[in-house]
């Protein structure tokens, strides 16, 4: 295995999700080749400048013309599966989540795999069709729906009642067009519960590091995370994580790894397995963890490391920039906020940031991260950078006031994510 000073990196991503990472690992390999394929009949220039412009990577359409150079393929999203394993079977290191990516494309293999290593399955009903589904939640109240792999299509969807949803399921119609009928919805029931804790570390082959980031999100708004030894996580992580690592050798994972758990009474409800850079969070560990191209290098080879801790605690707020949808967004970044404005979907022109277009992130283009040695630290740094951002671009830093709610609320159920005190709800708005 090369230094990581001396590697070629080659690292695919898919519209710009995930190029704050590349960037990132791009400051310590000797290079790295940022690739989106942007395979379509009629490409656009939105996707194919993607990546280009920024000193720490090479932007290229194709790794293919490469391959003889290249040490290190990097797939940080759950897409890709058979192409990591041609490549691995061709002998090259592979950080990706291989078949794993299944636990996250397929929710009904994912629900098999719950019943079969003996966690809580919760409580759904397989529905074919909008016609199906108009019927099925007619009288219903309180669901929630979701599909597998097409999370382009349709995120998870709150159903309350049919007097306040049911518009949605014309839209749904228009949505899906002539295979509307054809689509498989799962609905599930509610699971009554303030509390829903989680997990961000990665996964080698079955194997997980002995530390790893204990998170608590506001859902695609915010997060906070402790970093801490796998040992002193909640003993509701502990057993998804014990059930899962054979799971996850099988599948031949070697890639980041996030849950989300809710608990109810004596009750834990694994409900999202991540396999995967989980967002929030991947900005966090992208700054928790000193030696993460070290990780990577080692984990695509099978090798577990594990990180060396630059900080204890993390927090997340998503960023959002002003003006219309249609229009290409813009913006210079300033100098202190470079390492903690983490901005994906974006080119770099003449030292701004341009980012087009894009239905599926509309007015997001990142996140804002911090870490600190403490919960006060880490919120006091991010309410701080959140002051000087450019001028039209937001931080969703009120996320962190339900956060710690949930925090609080977990406490009392005797799940603690730190004996530090937190920061309360008042000091995060004032």
């Amino acid at each position: 295995m090369k230094e990581v000073s001396q590697v070629t990196a080659a690292f695919v991503d898919h519209g710009g999700l995930y190029l704050p990472l590349a960037l990132k690992l791009g400051e310590s390999y000797k290079r790295l080749l940022y690739v989106d394929p942007c395979e379509v009949a009629f490409p656009k220039v939105n996707q194919a400048v993607i990546g280009d412009g920024f000193e720490t990577i090479e932007r290229v359409n194709s790794f293919w013309p490469h391959k003889k150079e290249i040490d290190l393929f990097i797939f940080p999203d759950s897409q890709g599966g058979e192409l990591q394993r041609e490549l691995s079977t061709q002998g090259f290191p592979v950080w990706g989540s291989f078949e794993a990516e299944k636990l996250e494309l397929s929710r009904e293999y994912f629900h098999k795999i719950l019943k079969d290593v003996g966690l809580e399955v919760p409580t759904f009903e397989r529905v074919k069709g909008i016609s199906g589904l108009r019927e099925h939640v007619r009288d219903k109240q309180e669901k929630y729906i979701k599909i597998s792999k097409f999370r382009g299509s349709l995120e998870t969807f709150h159903w309350r009642s049919w007097a306040d949803d049911s518009n949605v399921l014309d839209l749904w119609s228009v949505r899906f067009g002539g295979v509307a009928d054809k689509i498989p919805f799962l609905v599930f029931d509610e699971i009554p519960t303030d509390i829903e804790i989680g997990g961000d570390t990665y996964n080698i082959l079955g194997q997980w590091p002995n530390v790893m980031c204990d998170g608590t999100e506001a859902k695609d708004k915010g997060y906070i995370g402790a970093f801490k030894e796998m040992r002193d996580m909640p003993e509701q992580t502990q057993t998804v994580m014990d059930a899962f690592g054979p799971v996850l050798g099988k599948l031949g994972m070697k890639n980041f790894w996030s849950m989300e758990i809710r608990v109810t009474g004596d009750k834990a409800y694994f409900i999202d397995s991540t396999p995967r850079g989980p967002l929030p969070g991947t900005g966090s560990q992208m700054e928790l963890y000193g030696n993460l191209p070290e990780i990577i290098l080692a984990g695509s080879h099978g090798e577990l490391v594990d990180p060396d801790p630059a900080a204890f605690f993390s927090a997340e707020c998503i960023l959002t920039m002003k003006g219309d949808k249609e229009l290409w967004g813009s913006l210079e970044v300033p100098k202190p906020l470079e390492r903690w404005m983490k901005l994906g979907g974006a080119c770099k022109v003449d030292g701004r940031l341009c980012f087009p277009p894009d239905d599926s992130h509309a007015q997001e283009i990142g996140w804002l991260v911090a870490i600190g040695d403490s919960p006060r630290e880490t919120i006091k740094k991010i309410l701080g950078y959140a002051k000087e951002l450019p001028s039209g671009v937001t931080a969703a830093t009120e996320s962190l006031v339900d956060i710690l709610k949930e925090i609080e609320s977990a406490k009392e159920e005797g799940i603690v994510m730190t004996e530090q005190k937190m920061p309360t709800p008042a000091e995060v708005v004032e």
